[in-house]
Order: C-alpha cells, then structure tokens, then sequence
C-alpha cells in the first residue's frame, strides 16, 4: 500500500514553483499563520541555516511580507504580516493550492478504490 505524506500533497505551493528558502519559509509562516517563530524555531522546523535566515528575514520584514512580533525567549519572533496586501495575496494561493491538491489526491484514490483488480485467467 502506498504512503502518502504531506509532502505528497503540496503542502509547499510556493517553494514548488520558486525553489529557494525564501519561498520555503513564507510556505511554511502562511501555513502556521496564527503564530509567530524565531528565527531558531524556523531554522529548525524549516531545515534551513540560521546565518540564512538572519540575512534573509530583514529583507522580508523590510518588504512587508513578515512582520517582527517581539521577543521570544530573548529573540525575536515573526510571522505573517497580516496587513500586507501582498501577504494576504501569496496566503490565498498558497492555501487555494492546497486545498486543491487535497482535493486531487482525494478524486484519485476514490478512482483508484473504484478500479476493478484484474482477474487471473484461467487454464
């Protein structure tokens, strides 16, 4: 029987079509949009260096994209920056796209439950 993870699944719409960690990251911070991380927890959650991440998040911050929350056990913490236009705008695919890919991989395994297993001819 085949496993299907979330990776199966599309989980990260961005970083499918840009490939880098900025888009790893936005994935991952529109996903867990409720909450906000340091840069500690992304690099561990996200798998990416953290001398990365602290040249990379300013940018972001700067662009509107994250927004700086405060401390978090004396670091700072990020998330989504909810009033960004453009935030709410890559938010909306990124969640459409899952859920479409959801929806996907539901269709296909209802076709799958439906195919007939073939039938073993005999002598």
């Amino acid at each position: 029987m085949e496993s299907t993870t979330s990776d199966d699944v599309g989980t990260r719409p961005l970083e499918d079509i840009f490939g880098n960690a900025v888009a790893k990251v936005l994935d991952f911070l529109i996903i867990n949009e409720p909450f906000d991380y340091s840069l500690d927890e992304i690099s561990r959650l996200v798998h990416i260096p953290i001398d990365t991440l602290r040249k990379m998040v300013p940018g972001l911050v700067e662009k509107g994209l994250l927004e700086e929350i405060g401390k978090k056990r004396e670091s700072k913490s990020y998330k989504v920056n909810e009033k960004s236009k453009l935030a709410r705008s890559l938010g909306q695919y990124v969640l459409t796209k899952i859920n479409d890919d959801i929806e996907k991989e539901k269709f296909s395994r209802r076709v799958k439950a439906k195919v007939a297993a073939p039938r073993i001819k005999g002598n």
